[in-house]
Parts: structure tokens; C-alpha cells; sequence
């Protein structure tokens, strides 16, 4: 079993994705002893924005590409790699004003590429998804509550982006553990503590 973290909090100690993602991998490894880990930090250390000479790369064939372009896209191609070697996805990605953080957003950015990890059929202007048979669990902490279903659902791009995103590139078993209501005083623990409870009881069969 292959487990890739990403993590796109721009906190460190004081991260509430960051800390249940750790209590979760912790419970979720005494059930798989024998798993592999890695953990990708977009938070601390994001890829850098596709440039137009990125652009040109990626939609150069592979076997055409200069040497410059292929330089171009060599972390692009780092990140797909983890992204092919997982089974599993855990996502640490908070909400940043109604949606994900620019981090996470450039991370996406460098890994959802045509041949790579999603191919388009021009003959029926359909599109499959290429990272397939591998689960994302997805932990999302933010200021309110903004769960879909609630008075202020209709703003919560995270979860909708996230979920779209992952679906398009073949990911379709997503599991996505809020934690609203972060800067509410008298409901900010119960709310972290609730949140952990999902997570201990998803660590025995996620």
C-alpha cells in the first residue's frame, strides 16, 4: 500500500489539517504496518506557476520536446509520479476565502496534463480520467460552516473543486472530513474532536 500526504496549509504548528492528518496516518499505519508513505508539503514548499514556455512543453509531444522542455516539466512530472504511485490520497486542504489554497490550486495545476493523468477523444469530446483505483480522503478545515447542505453551502468551493478535480482525473471514491466553525470559540474543539472521531473510525478500512 502506497500512501501520498499532501499537505497546503500555509500554518505549520498551529495547522488544524495538518495535525488531524498526522493523528490520522498514525491510527490508519498500526493497520497497515507494511505501507509506504510520502509526504508532499505544497503548503510550505508549492511548485512554481506553469509559464508559457511550460505550457508549450506540455502540449509538445513528448518524443518533439526539446531538452529545455523537458526540463520545464521535470517537477511536473515528479508530481505525477507520486501521484501514479499511490493507492491512497490524503489531502490536507483548508479553505482559503470560499476555496482551496493557491498552493494546493498550483499543485493541481502541475499535475492535471493531458496524456498523463487524463486523455480527451476529440472524435466525441470526451475526457477519462487516467489515475484511476486509488482513494483521496480529504481534510478540510475552515473559518465557518460552510458544509454543503447548510445556509452558507452555497459558497464552499473547496469541497465542490476538490472533488470535481479529482473526478475528472479518475479519483471517484472521495471521503471528505470537515472541521467547520474553526473561529468559533465555543465550538472550535468539539468541532476538532468530532472530526478525529471519523478519522479513528475511517483509519481501520480507508
Amino acid at each position: 500500500m502506497h500512501l501520498l500526504e499532501v499537505q497546503s496549509s500555509v500554518r505549520l504548528e498551529k495547522s488544524v489539517s495538518r495535525a488531524l492528518s498526522h493523528a490520522f496516518i498514525k491510527a490508519w499505519r498500526e493497520f497497515h504496518p507494511q505501507a509506504q508513505h510520502q509526504l508532499r508539503d505544497v503548503g510550505s514548499h508549492p511548485p512554481d506557476h506553469p509559464t508559457e514556455q511550460w505550457v508549450l512543453a506540455n502540449y509538445t509531444l513528448p518524443e518533439e520536446r526539446s531538452p529545455a522542455m523537458t526540463a520545464t516539466l521535470e517537477f511536473s512530472e515528479q508530481l505525477i509520479e507520486e501521484l501514479l504511485w499511490a493507492d491512497r490520497l490524503l489531502l490536507g486542504v483548508p479553505m482559503y476565502n470560499f476555496s482551496v489554497p493557491s498552493t494546493f490550486k498550483v499543485y493541481l495545476d502541475n499535475i492535471v496534463r493531458v496524456h498523463r493523468t487524463f486523455t480527451f477523444d476529440s472524435s466525441n469530446h470526451t475526457f477519462t480520467g487516467l489515475a484511476t483505483e486509488k482513494k483521496a480522503l480529504v481534510i478540510t478545515a475552515s473559518a465557518g460552516n460552510f458544509v454543503p447542505g447548510t445556509a452558507l453551502g452555497k459558497l464552499n468551493f473547496c469541497e465542490t473543486y476538490v472533488r470535481s478535480i479529482l473526478g475528472f482525473i479518475g479519483i471517484e471514491d472521495v471521503t471528505v472530513v470537515a472541521v467547520p466553525n474553526q473561529f468559533m470559540p465555543d465550538e472550535r474543539q468539539q468541532r476538532i474532536e468530532s472530526a478525529q472521531e471519523k478519522l479513528m473510525d475511517l483509519a481501520a478500512n480507508w
